[in-house]
């Protein structure tokens, strides 16, 4: 079984569909409904967690890893 799905716009109360030649002389199941579009407003990541920032941290983030670094790995010489 071969499915095709089309989204198109009602004209004059007529939609235009293109079938595959190898449909030719078969019968068809046509299903027609409505279709809803919602504008879902997208946020980048750095949106999404805005929320959580801490600006007193933001200023210590350029030297954060060069900070965990020297702690981790000063710290297991002995």
């Amino acid at each position: 079984m071969t499915v095709i799905r089309a989204v198109k716009t009602v004209k004059n109360g007529q939609v235009l569909l293109n079938l595959p030649a190898e449909f030719s002389g078969q019968q068809v199941e046509i299903i027609v409904s409505t279709k809803e579009y919602y504008q879902v407003k997208k946020k980048s990541l750095k949106g999404v967690l805005e929320n959580y920032a801490n600006p007193e941290l933001i200023a210590l983030e350029s030297t954060v890893w060069e900070k965990v670094a020297e702690k981790k790995y000063d710290n297991s010489r002995c």
